[in-house]
């Protein structure tokens, strides 16, 4: 059998992106055949040192954190502000497909990397800036980070915690995570308008405008009548798609359609038949306006309390009811529908233990196409050398640039 093509291949992507969002939304389209070259500074992406407050390895031999957004790339450090370095980055750019950034605006014009600078030297390229608040308005030029822009602007986190307590914190890089998708769906929509028109165009989206899409129903829903998301654990909308706390502790969630056309149903498999043919209990809004709905939740919450989480869940699951465990993030590295399907994959470092980490794959597969195998991720500048003798520079030359500290 012939081996698969990736999709993407013939794609030249430079990337010049720290952290997660934009590096994230390059190894995805390197995942699929995209060649990317990742420009860092001499000291390399910030993201290299991530480990130090995750707790987790950042060794150069093993940082599994750097190789989630970073595996497959080939590494050049160089400093773009010197004449040499800026030479060799435009001289890049000069064929490539795709620049993906998130140095900000002032920077970037600054230097000379501003789109209507770099659209006059390469007409074909696609330009793709991401941003934290969007390139308008009061906050523009402030510096946008994952909680900060993507979670406490656009509401979620006030509205989901708990009354009075501490509010919740998301894991390290979650929405960066969430908004890279958007952003690698608008950079494949400009690559198939280029291959119509052979023209390119700039792309940006920021954490920000993410936060909200992600949050579009809560963004509406409260210019009505509901302005707390986050109601009373005693008077939820409805008590069919909701969370209980079982026998040995576990929270599960249980959840349906439609209320009036699942109540039957739902009602005989919790044990609360009392409730099919209660007038009170008619609609949702009945049981907000009776009151009852303290009751039933009450019910509901003894019920749970007899069988543990997994024993609710293959009850139910037997029933064709969609519910699910409230899970660790420590269990999904071994959970056997993520190994089986390939959402979790193990990639063995080559530190002198030979680290084995169990890694996410990014979440796209095609029945035509293949994709890359995960790699652990190079030093800072790995590939130098490599990508200066591709384009034509001789070892004398970059021993030279090496020297006068323009690259690394």
């Amino acid at each position: 059998m012939a081996q698969k093509k990736l999709p993407l291949e013939g794609v030249k992507v430079v990337e010049m992106g720290t952290v997660v969002a934009a590096p994230t939304t390059a190894r995805v389209l390197c995942a699929y055949g995209a060649e990317v070259i990742k420009v860092e500074t001499l000291d390399g992406d910030v993201m290299r040192l991530a480990g130090t407050h995750e707790f987790t390895p950042y060794e150069d031999d093993l940082n599994p954190l750097f190789t989630i957004h970073n595996s497959n790339k080939k590494f050049l450090s160089l400093n773009f502000k010197t004449p040499e370095g800026k030479k060799i980055l435009m001289d890049l750019l000069k064929d490539a497909d795709v620049f993906i950034t998130n140095v900000r605006e002032k920077s970037l014009l600054r230097n000379g990397l501003d789109y209507e600078t770099l659209k006059a030297w390469n007409p074909g390229l696609i330009y793709a800036h991401f941003l934290g608040y969007g390139d308008k308005g009061p906050v523009a030029s402030n510096p946008g980070f994952d909680i900060s822009a993507f979670w406490l602007r656009s509401g979620p986190i006030a509205d989901w915690q708990t009354q009075g307590s501490f509010p919740f914190l998301p894991t390290y890089a979650f929405g960066d995570m969430a908004t890279s998708s958007s952003f690698l769906a608008g950079i494949l929509m400009a690559l198939y308008a280029k291959k119509e028109t052979g023209l390119g165009t700039k792309v940006n989206t920021s954490l920000f405008a993410s936060g909200i899409w992600c949050n579009a129903i809560g963004v509406v829903q409260t210019q009505f009548d509901r302005k707390d998301l986050n109601p009373d654990p005693l008077r939820p909308t409805d008590p069919f798609n909701q969370t209980y706390c079982c026998k040995d502790g576990r929270w599960i969630g249980v959840y349906c359609n439609e209320y009036v056309e699942d109540k039957e149903k739902l009602a005989k498999l919790y044990g609360i038949e009392e409730i099919i043919d209660d007038p009170r209990c008619a609609t949702i809004e009945t049981m907000q306006e009776t009151g009852v709905i303290v009751d039933v939740i009450k019910r509901c919450n003894e019920i749970f309390r007899t069988r543990t989480a997994m024993e609710w869940r293959d009850y139910f699951s037997a029933n064709n009811v969609a519910c699910e465990v409230m899970m660790k993030s420590h269990e999904v590295s071994s959970d056997p529908q993520a190994i089986e399907n390939g959402y979790m994959v193990p990639v063995e470092y080559p530190d002198a233990d030979h680290t084995t980490v169990m890694m996410p794959n990014p979440p796209i597969w095609f029945s035509d196409y293949d994709r890359k195998e995960y790699e652990p991720t190079g030093t800072i500048g790995a590939d130098t050398e490599e990508i200066l003798t591709s384009m034509g520079y001789s070892p004398e030359e970059i021993q030279a640039m090496k020297d006068s500290g323009a690259v690394r």
